[in-house]
């Protein structure tokens, strides 16, 4: 049983913060002569020619709200992380990086930052290793890790602050290199970026401009949505994001039942600003049958005194399943604590819903000692190949450029490929070495005994991402298992252990 970490975790702590609604009101317009010098690394090359070619203001506005749009990781939600995020870190570059004459956020350094987050190191212009007793350590992702974002939120980031030492600079190099998991690789599996003493740096020498797209092409993620232009020549704003029926959101308030209908948690990860992004599964025995159906969605967390504290809902078009059913996906970000979910399901063309509900307790990824987050269960496939799409009823699982399938119930075929994965969160670093001492080792269990154990895996930053597979069902045979995690913290001396059962079922 291979250990290996999965290409699509480490964008889960990317692209799941969450943030203040976003909308296209004019508080929430940049000022459209400084929005090319803010987005410059992240436009791709038809897009930067557009906007330099643009003369009409009402164009330049417009063209901004298209922007957000194609990089909106959760269409069909109130918020638009992407957005959020980069806002934030722009706040914070402009804190660490900005001169006399220029902000922060417009230097090469707050670009970089904001396109690939925290280097792996930096040296100086001999290339020699810069000291510092600040570490950069690991993350789990560039860009918008939970560590970045959530120094962002609070307006800092804790790990970089020190690269204005005294005020002044000195030319340096950051480093990044290729990780498992990234989206992007770099030439030769390593950037290698010169600043100078003002934060600026050759966007357009040698390999670096290549890798700065490669990188910044992995946030559109609605290639869909283009730069269209009316018959009056001008760009035409960006459809909304597809909007849930009110008929779901009422069911909320008055529910039925007319169908059977189950809800399951399947995804629980850190977000930034003390909250988790919480994504489940609901199963609606509605008999249907033939072409795919509409389907209306909408879910409420509650509290222990019954106030309503999230919500989501959108409209998605689903496939049945053979039995008849019809599968889709809802999400919501919480703060730590016990909560009831709800959830609503509406078939608008007959006319029927119903309504499941849940108990959640999502844990405090922040509280500073070891957590893991629940086993996440699914089968290894491959990439759709297609542009993401906001009716897809999985769309509450987009991670990224990719989208995760789980299973309702966890019940899998034997031809099928299982991955498992959780993420890690707040190992104890050893003030020695500055690097923490976790390891997790994977077994799968029946009737309580160990039938296959994966090899243990080590890892040296605060988080990680442990995972398995993928790993061929045809040696198993059919019935009840249980996937177990095993993890320990050797500077903490602290153990934690996360299972989760699946089913093996014969077609």
């Amino acid at each position: 049983m291979a250990s290996r970490v999965h290409p699509l975790i480490p964008l889960v702590p990317m692209l799941l913060a969450a943030g203040v609604p976003h909308g296209v009101a004019d508080g929430r317009t940049v000022d459209t002569r400084r929005f090319p010098l803010l987005v410059r690394v992240f436009l791709l090359p038809e897009e930067a020619t557009l906007l330099r070619g643009l003369k009409d203001e009402k164009d330049r506005v417009v063209f901004q709200q298209i922007f957000w749009a194609r990089r909106d990781p959760s269409p069909g939600t109130p918020v638009n992380e992407f957005e959020d995020n980069l806002r934030a870190v722009w706040a914070s570059t402009d804190e660490l990086f900005s001169y006399p004459n220029q902000k922060g956020s417009e230097t090469g350094c707050g670009q970089v930052i904001a396109l690939l987050g925290r280097p792996e190191e930096r040296r100086d212009k001999s290339d020699v290793p810069r000291p510092s007793s600040v570490q950069f350590g690991g993350s789990l992702g560039r860009g918008w890790d939970t560590a970045d974002s959530t120094a962002a939120k609070a307006g800092k980031f804790d790990n970089m602050a020190y690269l204005r030492e005294g005020g002044t600079r000195e030319p340096e190099n950051w480093v990044y290199r290729d990780r498992p998991g990234l989206p992007y690789s770099f030439t030769g599996a390593e950037l290698r970026i010169l600043f100078d003493a003002e934060c600026k740096f050759a966007e357009g020498a040698g390999f670096v401009a290549d890798d700065l797209q490669r990188a910044a092409a992995t946030f559109v993620t609605r290639p869909d949505v283009g730069y269209e232009r009316g018959s009056d020549g001008h760009l035409v704003p960006p459809p909304p994001a597809a909007a849930a029926s009110a008929g779901a959101r009422e069911l909320l308030a008055a529910p039925r039942n007319d169908f059977p209908l189950a809800t399951e948690s399947k995804l629980l990860m850190r977000g930034p600003n003390g909250e988790a992004y919480v994504a489940g599964l609901v199963r609606a025995a509605a008999g249907a049958t033939g072409a795919p159906a509409r389907l209306s969605l909408a879910a409420r967390a509650s509290d222990a005194n019954g106030q309503e504290v999230a919500s989501s809902a959108r409209e998605m078009t689903a496939r049945p399943e053979a039995d008849g059913s019809l599968l889709a996906s809802w999400g919501l970000s919480l703060k730590p604590g016990r909560y009831q979910v709800t959830v609503a399901a509406l078939l608008p063309e007959p006319g029927k819903g119903s309504v499941s509900r849940l108990d959640l307790e999502v844990p405090d990824f922040g509280s500073g000692a070891l957590v893991a987050s629940p086993l996440v269960v699914f089968p290894d496939e491959p990439a759709p190949g297609r542009a993401p799409d906001a009716r897809d009823p999985y769309a509450a699982m987009q991670l990224g450029p990719g989208r995760l399938h789980p299973r309702f119930g966890n019940v899998f075929a034997p031809q099928d490929a299982l991955m498992v994965v959780a993420t890690l969160y707040g190992a104890k670093v050893d003030a020695a070495t500055g690097q923490a001492g976790l390891r997790s080792r994977f077994s799968i269990l029946k009737d309580g005994k160990p039938v296959a154990r994966g090899a243990e895996d080590a890892f040296t930053t605060r988080d990680a991402v442990a995972s398995v597979g993928p790993i061929p069902l045809t040696d198993y045979a059919p019935g009840s298992y249980v996937v177990r995690l095993d993890v320990t913290d050797a500077v903490a001396k602290q153990t934690l252990r996360q299972e989760a059962a699946f089913e093996i079922r014969k077609p």
